[in-house]
């Protein structure tokens, strides 16, 4: 029993002391959340408050309707997507990733918010289409198309790692250091989470 009570005897002191410690990461965590929070919701009402701003100098973006492999494949699904591809081409895009709703309503106001947001929709939906209009032609032989349509999805700030992937292969495949290089250093300007499989997976490439 002695052995018993020395051994418990530490346990006895050293509990209470974690307890307080925990106690005190929980009241600083709740505090640091609270700050966050009020911090958000300031920002917040102040971005409301913002006056509608000029975004008629926006980089929007811009579809090269004319270069792109338009016919190439005779596909249903193929045409599907360049349907989706031409409809884009009649309304403004933008590339907005970057910026939150709050970002966007400081910037430019809160009255532009709606239409910002449809561009960036626009966007999402525009790459998304470009990846998969390229698989498309890739798997149906055009692999030239294919390649052509990834670089444009590139060129416009595309961050689906599959176009990356597609691409790094094709240049690694015709001895192409200095586009893969490229590739690499447009990787390097990502954000995200993808960013880091994709410089992982261009970096392994040059290897």
């Amino acid at each position: 029993m002695p052995r018993f009570i020395a051994i418990l005897r530490p346990l006895i002191i050293i509990l209470p002391i974690l307890c307080l410690i925990l106690m005190h990461r929980i009241k600083r965590t709740k505090r640091l959340g609270e700050q966050q929070s009020s911090q958000f919701w300031e920002r917040e009402a102040k971005a409301d408050t913002v006056r509608k701003q000029d975004i008629s100098h926006l980089d929007y973006i811009y579809i090269p309707i004319e270069t792109l492999p338009f016919g190439l494949d005779a596909s249903p699904q193929a045409k599907a997507f360049e349907e989706t591809i031409r409809q884009l081409d009649q309304s403004q895009i933008l590339n907005l990733n970057k910026y939150t709703n709050t970002d966007l309503k400081m910037t430019y106001g809160a009255a532009n918010l709606a239409f910002l947001t449809e561009c960036d929709e626009r966007y999402t939906l525009l790459i998304r289409t470009l990846y998969q209009w390229s698989c498309l032609l890739l798997e149906d032989g055009y692999l030239s198309a294919a390649i052509r349509i990834a670089e444009y999805s590139i060129d416009i700030g595309s961050d689906i790692s599959g176009c990356y992937y597609m691409l790094a292969d094709y240049y690694q495949s015709v001895n192409d250091r200095e586009a893969l290089e490229q590739l690499r250093q447009t990787a390097d300007s990502l954000d995200g989470i993808q960013a880091n499989l994709i410089q992982e997976y261009l970096n392994k490439s040059q290897e």
